[in-house]
């Protein structure tokens, strides 16, 4: 596993995955990222790759909080989800999304089906992010707009 480590004003660091002492010393909000071998070769992903590319996050850290784990199922819906919606979620953590695009985050899981990750609401249904992957979003849209500051 080849891991990716962003933090507010500094460029992403390859890292040694959780037990890094560079994970437990970043203040929040950060974001551990498994980027796979592919990324290790070159100088690393930029912060926006890693917003955009379907790597695997695996941790977040909000401000004045302490490591959290991403589970699979969070995991594995970020992944699925197409660059255009990751962009979109880390830009407004309350973002909607219609039944189509929420069955392609979810890997086809029906509409009438709702996981912590999820919450739904109207007619016709839309969704938002919720429970650990919009924590994770969040703490990701927070080291993408304090790179633009």
């Amino acid at each position: 596993m080849t891991s990716v480590l962003l933090t507010v004003g500094d460029r992403p660091q390859f890292v040694d995955g959780v037990d890094d002492p560079r994970v437990a010393e970043a203040t929040g909000p950060a974001v551990l990222f498994d980027v796979g071998s592919a990324a290790a070769g070159s100088g690393g992903p930029s912060l926006r790759e890693c917003t955009c590319a379907p790597y695997r996050p695996l941790a977040y850290r909000e401000a004045s909080t302490d490591w959290t784990d991403i589970d699979f199922e969070a995991a594995d819906h970020w992944v699925l989800m197409g660059p255009e919606l990751r962009r979109r979620l880390v830009e407004d953590h309350l973002a909607t999304l219609d039944v189509s695009e929420f069955k392609r985050a979810t890997n086809g899981g029906s509409a009438s089906i709702i996981t912590n990750n999820w919450v739904h609401s109207g007619s016709p249904r839309v969704y938002r992010v919720a429970g650990r992957l919009r924590e994770f979003v969040t703490a990701l849209g927070e080291l993408v707009s304090g790179s633009r500051a």
